[in-house]
């Protein structure tokens, strides 16, 4: 079965989010098809962070030539969201929604934002990367939410109604975003978000703020 070899690591809810995330993985999304969604998470396990000496080419001067199922431009969205998000700025965002449009965009990131945390547990580990699902071929939904604000981030969000920004930030794919913030749930916080004392964890609720503040401030993550 999916994710057995983290069964003796951690808790049982973080395996039962992986497999869920999986599960849908390979699916066709809102507006990116199986085998795309499929590709999307190759092309994050092939990116890494580069030296600093090795800067990766503009955006405007790729094109959407076709490299398998991803456009060569598509590709370099892919690393540049996975491997130094702080690098795209109001500008740099504006050109990819000019090219590629809102609604893909926020699938993709959302999508990236679902395998980098489960790689990198299991890298910490010291396990093999689950292999990826098989893509699932069919007609993409076309799902777009209605309620939609603007000024939470750079893209359209549903409104926070109390919640942190960072939980809608990818809202505008709505799916994908909820086993997004299922990752985190069951990885960071539980049901217990708001008690100041956690005992669900092996780790206390300091002591995981510490690790995720210096997480953060390492990848440039503010918010």
């Amino acid at each position: 079965m999916e994710f057995s070899a983290l069964s003796d690591y951690v808790n049982q809810d973080i395996v039962d989010s992986f497999r869920i995330v999986w599960d849908h993985l390979g699916r066709p999304g809102a507006w990116w098809t199986g085998p795309q969604r499929i590709a999307i998470a190759e092309h994050v396990r092939k990116s890494a962070p580069r030296p600093l000496w090795d800067r990766p080419p503009p955006l405007e001067t790729l094109s959407h030539e076709a490299n398998g199922e991803l456009t060569i431009f598509e590709a370099a969205v892919v690393e540049r969201v996975a491997v130094s998000p702080s690098s795209i700025s109001i500008e740099t965002y504006e050109h990819i929604i000019q090219r590629m449009g809102e609604n893909k965009y926020a699938e993709l990131a959302a999508v990236i934002s679902q395998i980098v945390p489960i790689d990198h547990l299991h890298d910490a580990l010291g396990l093999e990367r689950e292999e990826l699902p098989v893509p699932l071929e069919g007609a993409i939904t076309t799902e777009r939410p209605s309620g939609l604000v603007t000024g939470i981030g750079f893209l359209p969000t549903l409104p926070t109604e109390g919640l942190p920004h960072v939980a809608v930030a990818l809202s505008l794919s709505l799916a994908d975003n909820a086993r997004r913030m299922l990752l985190v749930r069951a990885m960071y916080s539980g049901d217990s978000f708001n008690d100041m004392v956690w005992t669900h964890r092996s780790l206390s609720r300091p002591q995981v703020e510490l690790v995720a503040a210096r997480t953060s401030a390492l990848n440039e993550c503010f918010y």
